[in-house]
């Protein structure tokens, strides 16, 4: 299973759903990405976990779903890949465009039957928030949504847009991640 092909696929099946229910004022977008190589270093069938440590020594135990049916073929001292990609987006729209119904779609893809295990998991969001602050040494926009939930959200520092946006804009939050695992064997 190619891991680049996996985090494609899962982007694409969720672009079709991006689009604005109005022109926005004012766009702020980023792409944030990240992969890593592990050992698998403990497996435990009863409880469906993999213990995998990382180039630094780092380690993360992560929870097969039952969905995964090539479990049993992970060993202890097979090689997986980690790769995560994710999309934001902040988009400042006029409070009087509507609200859009918020949403979060999560969907899970796993290898076929007898190929190497793996997984790709796809979460999108979308809602409508207004900015409560703004922290420009971090560069963290804090948008607060209808149901009076929180979330901070670090901007890098190659987007422009960021020193557009104000406290009190209202907005559309939009977040695409997409993140997979492969066993690649030994």
């Amino acid at each position: 299973m190619n891991m680049r092909s996996m985090l494609a696929a899962g982007l694409l099946a969720c672009l079709p759903s991006v689009g604005f229910a109005a022109d926005p004022i004012l766009a702020v977008g980023f792409v944030v990405k990240d992969a890593i190589t592990a050992k698998v270093s403990a497996v435990d069938a009863k409880s469906r976990t993999v213990t995998l440590v990382g180039p630094k020594g780092n380690w993360l135990v992560v929870k097969a779903s039952p969905e995964m049916q090539n479990f049993p073929q992970i060993k202890v001292g097979d090689t997986v890949a980690a790769a995560m990609e994710q999309i934001t987006e902040i988009s400042v729209v006029h409070a009087n465009d509507g609200t859009p119904v918020p949403v979060d779609v999560k969907t899970l893809d796993t290898a076929p039957a007898g190929a190497r295990p793996g997984m790709i998991v796809t979460d999108r969001r979308e809602i409508a928030a207004t900015i409560t602050a703004i922290a420009a040494d971090t560069r963290t926009v804090t948008l607060q949504g209808p149901a009076g939930n929180s979330v901070d959200i670090k901007v890098p520092g190659d987007q422009d847009g960021f020193k557009k946006l104000s406290v009190g804009d209202h907005v559309i939050f939009r977040q695409i991640t997409v993140a997979g695992i492969a066993d690649i064997g030994k």
